[in-house]
């Protein structure tokens, strides 16, 4: 049986696909989700083998008042962290704890990756493979979803039985990409953008003042200006606007 958590802040679109799912007799949906925060928290709970996420999704607010990931993709890359951190720990315990060749694992039993392998223990629970879902087919989100760790990436509108598929084949450990998106990533490109320059434009995107930006990265404000102005060079046109639209077209804010 293979454990599901669906995260979505569209109600609607997130119960449909819930019911669908649970029509499969290999999958079992253990929890949902509508916010970033409230995912990892469902997640730490239920500890599924695949996780359905949303690009798009609000932040929320964590249990200790922080606020949650800004999206999807950064959702992704926090999880991957955590699974890089445990993975690190284990493998840290395992050389003190390793006396001899008798004690190391061999055949499926070693493959740290592969779902029957993944640990009961809350302390050493593996973090679920992940399956990014967006309204939007954008190239650049494909690049940074796959840095960020997930495993597939395809678009709402695809086919119940293929989504199934899908979810089937990234808990064997394979990946799984729409290859329409694929194509369009290759052509793209990698963005051209700054880690500053992406953040500032996603504040400006955000509706946020410069001022405002500014704060929330601890930068001053000419220093923002600064990284705006680069970005609009970089991208080719002529104001902020232009270019949180031209970053947003092509997936990379």
């Amino acid at each position: 049986m293979i454990r599901l958590v669906v995260a979505d802040d569209q109600s609607i679109l997130r119960s449909g696909l819930v019911a669908l799912l649970r029509l499969e007799p290999d999958l079992e949906v253990v929890g949902e989700a509508a916010d970033g925060a409230s995912t990892l928290a469902t997640v730490a709970e239920h500890s599924p083998d695949v996780l359905l996420l949303d690009v798009q999704m609000p932040a929320g607010t964590r249990a200790d008042g922080t606020p949650g990931p800004s999206d999807g993709i950064a959702l992704a890359q926090e999880l991957h962290e955590l699974q890089a951190a445990q993975e690190a720990q284990a493998q840290g315990a395992g050389q003190e704890g390793t006396t001899g060749p008798e004690v190391r694992a061999s055949g499926s039993e070693s493959r740290a990756s592969g779902p029957e392998s993944r640990a009961s223990g809350p302390e050493s629970r593996a973090q679920p493979r992940i399956i990014v879902l967006t309204t939007f087919g954008r190239a650049g989100y494909l690049r940074r979803t796959m840095e960020a760790g997930a495993q597939g990436f395809m678009v709402k509108d695809t086919p119940v039985e293929r989504l199934v598929d899908a979810i089937r084949r990234v808990d064997q450990g394979l990946l799984v990409v729409d290859p329409e998106l694929a194509a369009q990533s290759l052509s793209v490109g990698a963005s051209p953008l700054t880690t500053k320059e992406t953040e500032a434009l996603q504040g400006a995107a955000a509706g946020g003042s410069t001022a405002k930006i500014a704060a929330t990265l601890f930068l001053s404000e000419g220093t923002v200006r600064n990284h705006i102005s680069s970005a609009i060079g970089k991208l080719g046109v002529a104001n902020r606007a232009e270019a949180v639209r031209a970053a947003s077209d092509n997936g990379w804010i």
